[in-house]
């Protein structure tokens, strides 16, 4: 095992920069997962790691080493690729030792090393076949294996599951999860699914526009989201946002929304806010409740979907903002229909709508580590 440092990370094509000075240190063992949108630099971020891409600006050590313009065979890594890569005229078990082969390994070492890698991955059946005989999920199976067999410092995953149809994805998950839990490696994994991410992860690196948002466990970004942009991708469905100020009501200081308040929490109460601070609020949808009549907040119902255990339910205020709320299965919601929901203070995520930070404290010193110097 080895831990892995980004430092000052700059990747640019001609004018456009993808990747804005990133800094990330991934511990040695640790499972951190790069999530973001298709387009925000995460792949091209692996890449680099990799050396399928050329770095513009700043240094990549892995295991205490400077490997930034290494070869990408010096770089003591394996990559699993979204598409498998696989050979097509090999079988399951040449592909497996191909890279064994190229570096003039023994073969009795290669044989015991595709023997070990197929037990682990439950595929020892199909060492004969060729990829064109195997099942999407087999198939992923042998491009994790062919890493496996090379016993890296580092595993790279890009978006290694994104072919395969949501039952398998389960599945699949489950499986990286338990080998990852056996291999103890430290693995950088790209993926856009905040499923994979949540279920995987020791630690979430979001990513916009190039630039890490956030970095923390999934508990810690779920709950402590630092920014704007974070509150709004993490979490389904997405988080509900409404313009807020401080309003003073009877001596008690109430969080004015345009059609409801609330009271300030008292975390809140103790930053120097004024009335004028413009702020947004943010409420989660499994966070509101429904209630018989009066509460927090009264919405038309337009959408339900029923989902077994809960129903998603869609809406607008008297003003035509839309509002979700995630309510158990059973609760009653009418189309058409009014329906009367509350909201506990404790739950709101309150942010400075000048700069989109949030103002909710937290204990942990990561959440707001943009990665930027």
């Amino acid at each position: 095992m080895a831990n892995l440092e980004l430092r000052n990370l700059v990747k640019r094509f001609g004018e456009v920069t993808v990747v804005s000075e990133l800094n990330l240190s991934v511990q040695a063992g640790e499972f951190v997962v790069l999530l973001g949108e298709s387009g925000c630099g995460k792949s091209t971020t692996l890449r680099m790691v990799a050396g399928l891409e050329e770095v513009t600006q700043g240094q990549i050590i892995i295991g205490g080493k400077d490997v930034t313009n290494a070869h990408p065979m010096a770089r003591d890594i394996a990559m699993v690729f979204q598409n498998y890569a696989l050979y097509p005229h090999m079988d399951v078990a040449q592909n497996l030792s191909f890279a064994l082969r190229l570096a003039g390994r023994p073969q009795a070492d290669i044989d015991a090393k595709v023997a070990s890698a197929a037990k682990i991955l439950n595929i020892e059946h199909l060492l004969k076949r060729k990829p064109k005989e195997l099942s999407g999920g087999q198939r992923q199976r042998v491009a994790i294996g062919r890493a496996i067999v090379r016993e890296p410092q580092v595993f790279l995953f890009d978006e290694p599951l994104s072919n395969l149809d949501a039952k398998l994805r389960g599945h699949m998950r489950a499986e990286l999860a338990l080998l990852h839990q056996r291999l103890a490696k430290t693995t950088l994994y790209v993926t856009h699914d905040q499923v994979e991410a949540m279920t995987l992860a020791s630690r979430i690196v979001i990513f916009d526009k190039g630039r890490i948002q956030q970095v923390g466990t999934p508990s810690e970004v779920f709950n402590h989201p630092a920014n704007l942009f974070v509150a709004g991708f993490i979490g389904t469905p997405t988080m509900n946002f409404f313009e807020a100020r401080l309003h003073s009501v009877e001596g008690q200081t109430m969080l004015q929304m345009q059609d409801f308040s609330v009271p300030a929490p008292a975390w809140l109460l103790a930053q120097a806010l004024t009335a004028d601070t413009p702020l947004t609020v943010g409420i989660r949808p499994q966070m509101l409740s429904p209630t018989p009549q009066g509460g927090t907040l009264r919405m038309n119902v337009e959408v339900v979907e029923y989902l077994g255990t809960e129903s998603q339910v869609v809406g607008r205020l008297p003003s035509g903002q839309r509002v979700c709320a995630v309510l158990p299965g059973n609760a009653k919601a009418a189309l058409h229909q009014p329906l009367h929901l509350n909201v506990e203070p404790a739950s709101l995520h309150v942010f400075n709508a000048s700069n989109g930070l949030s103002l909710k404290p937290s204990s942990s010193p990561s959440l707001h580590n943009t990665g930027d110097k």
